[in-house]
C-alpha cells in the first residue's frame, strides 16, 4: 500500500496489544477514544509521517491505547474519522457554523455534549437563520468542543 502506509507494521503492531492472534479477531477489539490535532506533525504506527490529525484507539478486552492516523483509524477500524475532523475544522474556521452529524455523535458519545446539547445540534444542524439565543448556543457549545480539542484531546467516557 502506497503513500507510507506499511500495514505489515500496523498489524503487528495491534497484534502485539491484541489479545485475539488473528487480524480480523483483533481488529474487533479496537474502539477509537479521541481525536486529536497535534501541533506538530507526528508519526502513525504503519510509519507514516507526517500526520496532524490523530486518532486515539483503546483495546476493549486488553485495556491498552495508542495512536493511529486518521487514515489507518479509517482503513483498519472503518470509523469515518476524517469527517469529525472535518467538522472540528469547519467550526474552528466560523464558531458560528454547525459541526456535522458524525462530530456531534461522536462527541456525545464521548461525554463531552449532555444530551440537551446533543438535541440542540442535531434539531439545528441544517439550519441557517437562528434566532440570536439559538446563535449564542451554538459557538457556547462549539467553544466548548474546541476547548477540550485544545488539550491535545480531551478524555472522555469510554465507551
Amino acid at each position: 500500500m502506497g503513500d507510507g502506509y506499511n500495514f505489515k507494521q500496523l498489524s503487528q503492531a495491534i497484534l502485539s496489544m491484541s489479545k485475539a492472534t488473528d487480524w480480523e479477531t483483533a481488529r474487533k477489539e479496537w474502539v477509537l477514544v479521541d481525536v486529536i490535532e497535534a501541533d506538530e506533525p507526528e508519526t502513525c504506527l504503519c510509519s507514516h509521517y507526517p500526520i496532524i490529525e490523530i486518532c486515539e484507539i483503546r483495546n476493549r478486552v486488553t485495556g491498552h491505547t495508542t495512536e493511529v492516523g486518521n487514515v489507518c483509524v479509517k482503513r483498519f477500524l472503518g470509523v469515518r474519522s476524517d469527517l469529525i475532523f472535518t467538522g472540528i475544522k469547519r467550526i474552528r474556521k466560523d464558531i458560528e457554523k454547525s459541526l456535522n452529524a458524525d462530530s456531534i455523535a461522536f462527541f456525545h458519545q464521548r461525554g463531552l455534549l449532555n444530551n440537551w446539547e446533543y438535541q440542540f445540534l442535531q434539531n439545528t444542524m441544517r439550519k441557517r437563520n437562528l434566532t440570536f439565543k439559538q446563535m449564542e448556543t451554538r459557538r457556547q457549545i462549539n467553544q466548548k468542543v474546541l476547548s477540550a480539542l485544545s488539550r491535545r484531546g480531551f478524555q472522555g467516557q469510554s465507551v
